[in-house]
């Protein structure tokens, strides 16, 4: 714990003296490269903590200082753009955090998330009634963080091709994954609404099923990304996304 509140005030002291008055694109891949680690679990649990811990703030200044409008909560968009009729997984009642820890990296168990599937009845990733792919959209204006767009059955974890976008409002990181494809690079920029890639139906288990969407919001508190369960906000932005 003291280690961890060093790290804090450090940061806090660097922030305040001016040092990181102009924060580049650089911490957005240090936090990429330590996400990669703590997905393929080759980082000690402390040190992802205390890193994670550093990065947040800095990266809020980043997205402030790229000028972006931060989201707020009743502004959320809807992560799928271009669909007819969607399902959500046993009625929106899918999230389970039991035995979820976001340090077990690509093997992380429990489904602390929600699914949205498409109509795509010969799962082909097209949509039945449009004859096109769905496009998965930002739920907020923030920074691509961690993205995997190389998925190939076989492949090590769950989630197939997947983007992890951080949400500087909340201070939160929107985990979007089974993606056909992404279509947004670790450091960029985007807005609420903005397209970051396909559904799909990439990851060991989901090959084999529905052509979805996976959606987790993990609310990060001193360094530790803590899932929410946010179906009534999902809800919401899907009610504002059919006016």
């Amino acid at each position: 714990m003291e280690k961890h509140n060093f790290v804090l005030f450090t940061v806090f002291l660097l922030i305040s003296s001016g040092i990181f008055s102009q924060v580049n694109s650089d911490i957005i891949f240090r936090w990429a490269k330590t996400d990669s680690l703590i997905w393929e679990r080759k980082i000690d649990r402390d040190n992802a903590v205390d890193s994670i811990a550093m990065y947040v703030p800095l990266a809020v200044k980043f997205c402030r200082e790229s000028g972006i409008k931060f989201t707020k909560k009743n502004e959320w968009a809807f992560p799928m753009k271009g669909y007819t009729k969607i399902s959500y997984r046993t009625g929106g009642k899918d999230y389970k955090d039991e035995r979820f820890d976001y340090f077990q990296g690509g093997e992380s168990k429990g489904h602390p998330a929600h699914d949205v599937f498409i109509l795509d009845s010969d799962s082909n990733v097209i949509e039945d009634s449009t004859g096109k792919k769905v496009e998965a959209s930002a739920m907020v204006s923030g920074v691509i963080i961690a993205v995997k767009n190389n998925w190939i059955p076989g492949d090590f974890g769950r989630g197939g091709n997947y983007v992890k976008l951080f949400d500087p409002e909340s201070e939160a990181i929107f985990y979007y994954s089974h993606l056909d494809s992404v279509s947004v690079n670790v450091g960029g920029i985007v807005k609420a609404g903005d397209k970051i890639g396909y559904v799909g139906r990439t990851g060991r288990k989901a090959l084999h099923g529905k052509t979805h969407i996976h959606v987790a919001y993990y609310k990060i508190n001193d360094g530790e990304p803590e899932p929410v369960d946010f179906i009534k906000d999902l809800y919401k932005a899907e009610k504002r996304a059919g006016k």
